[in-house]
C-alpha cells in the first residue's frame, strides 16, 4: 500500500465478533484504529484502544447522552452524531466534548447529489455551512464527510475523517467515493475503509 496506514479507521460492520477480533489483534499496530456500528461495539468495543463507535447519534438529548455515558465509561474514542437534530440536541452533548471526541455527520457518502436536494432542498454548500459551526460551537472533534465534499467545506480546524474509500472510482453501495491518494490530496485527515483495505494488505 502507498498511502499512510496509520490514519486509516478499519470500518468492521459486515464481520462477526469472531472476525472483527482476528483482524484487530492483526491490524491494530499498524492502523489508527476500528469503526464499529451497534452489532459489533457491546460485544468488543470496550476490551480495544482507539474504537470509533460508529452510531450517528439522533434522539433527544437525555438518550443520546445516557448513550454518550456508556460510551465515555467503555472508553470509546470517537463516536458520530448525526447533525439533522436541533440546536438545542446538539447543545447537549457539547459536556461531554473533554470525554470523547465527538464527530459530526451530515450527509452519508450513499447520497447522489439529487438524493441530497430532494431531501434537504439544499446545497452540499449550505448544508455544511450549518453544521460545521455548530460542530465548532460544540467542541467536536471532527466531521464526516465524503472526501469529494472537502472541496465544499467553510474554513475550519474540525478533523477530516472521510469513507467511502477505495483503491479505484467504481461505486457500490456508497457513491460519492475517492481512492486512499486522492483523499489525503484533498485533505482529509483521517480515511475509513472496509472490505478495499485487504485488497492490496
Amino acid at each position: 500500500m502507498d498511502y499512510d496506514k496509520s490514519k486509516v479507521i478499519l470500518a468492521l460492520d459486515n464481520y462477526s465478533v469472531p472476525m472483527a477480533e482476528e483482524i484487530i489483534s492483526r491490524w491494530r499496530s499498524e492502523v489508527w484504529g476500528f469503526k464499529l456500528n451497534h452489532n459489533l461495539y457491546p460485544y468488543i468495543g470496550k476490551n480495544y484502544n482507539n474504537i470509533f463507535c460508529d452510531y450517528k447519534l439522533y434522539d433527544i438529548p437525555n438518550t443520546m447522552c445516557g448513550v454518550l455515558d456508556r460510551l465515555v465509561d467503555d472508553g470509546c474514542e470517537m463516536v458520530t452524531v448525526h447533525m439533522t437534530n436541533n440546536k438545542a440536541a446538539i447543545e447537549s452533548l457539547s459536556k461531554y466534548a473533554d470525554k470523547i471526541k465527538l464527530l459530526g455527520v451530515s450527509v452519508l457518502t450513499s447520497w447522489n447529489f439529487a438524493d441530497i436536494d430532494k431531501v434537504f432542498r439544499s446545497s452540499v454548500e449550505d448544508i455544511y455551512s450549518r453544521t460545521i459551526w455548530l460542530m465548532e460551537d460544540n467542541g467536536f472533534y471532527g466531521m464526516i464527510c465524503s472526501a469529494q465534499d472537502l472541496q465544499y467545506l467553510p474554513k475550519t480546524e474540525l478533523k477530516k475523517i472521510c469513507p467511502g474509500i477505495r483503491h479505484n472510482t467504481i461505486a457500490d453501495d456508497q457513491i460519492r467515493i475517492a481512492t486512499p491518494q486522492e483523499a489525503y490530496d484533498l485533505g482529509a485527515d483521517y480515511i475509513v475503509m472496509g472490505r478495499s483495505f485487504f485488497e492490496n494488505a
